[in-house]
């Protein structure tokens, strides 16, 4: 384990980890209320862990750490805070935990609309959260460099547009809402209810286009 924000990255994926063992057992036995109150707070440890991650990731981009390698190959002392912030999600790493971190987010409002349907969309949704979050492992904003630079080497120049702070997260924000029919049209074929899903999924598909 390499520093904190590598441990929170794996913490995560205990946690939303746990919460698809509940959802599992949700789905075994019916009236499982232990196990659904379980799984949800295993997926709101995961949203809080991711959070608190992403947040150390943006401290040590804002405080100029260059010993940590996405920092160091993304930002710059030089940069407006513009466009230190978007150096967030200026890389991939930095992009899968965006990704990660806006999922998270929607879960905790899926949890509560999805009513008798919760154990199996919400054990879809978190297959998907979980394969992201072993991505996150394998390529991780927090990965150290033997020794600290005196600088980064900056932005790319082509992605120092203003339209760079804004697209990145919008767009992500729609792959993370697009798992959400998904979820939806799996367990609908699951449960065998063929078009209970539609109703229900189509306010998140439009929200997502």
């Amino acid at each position: 384990m390499n520093n904190l924000g590598q441990f929170l990255i794996w913490l995560a994926l205990l946690a939303v980890s746990a919460s698809s063992v509940g959802y599992a057992v949700c789905n075994a036995k019916r009236q499982s209320d232990a196990a659904r109150n379980a799984a949800r707070l295993g997926f709101i440890a995961f949203a809080a862990l991711v959070t608190i991650a992403s947040m150390l990731l943006m401290h040590f981009i804002l405080n100029h750490e260059f010993v940590y390698s996405y920092v160091a190959r993304y930002s710059s002392r030089d940069l407006p805070l513009g466009y230190l912030i978007s150096s967030f999600w200026a890389g991939q790493e930095g992009s899968f935990l965006l990704w990660v971190l806006l999922g998270s987010w929607l879960g905790l409002f899926l949890i509560f609309k999805t009513r008798d349907a919760e154990p199996q969309i919400m054990l879809i949704y978190n297959l998907n959260n979980m394969f992201l979050a072993v991505l996150l492992i394998k390529q991780s904003p927090f990965q150290m460099l033997p020794i600290a630079q005196p600088d980064g080497q900056g932005l790319n120049m082509l992605l120092q547009d203003p339209w760079m702070v804004i697209h990145p997260p919008i767009v992500f924000l729609g792959y993370a809402a697009y798992t959400i029919p998904f979820a939806y049209a799996i367990a609908a074929l699951w449960r065998r209810e063929y078009d209970g899903g539609v109703k229900p999924a189509l306010p998140w598909t439009v929200f997502a286009f």
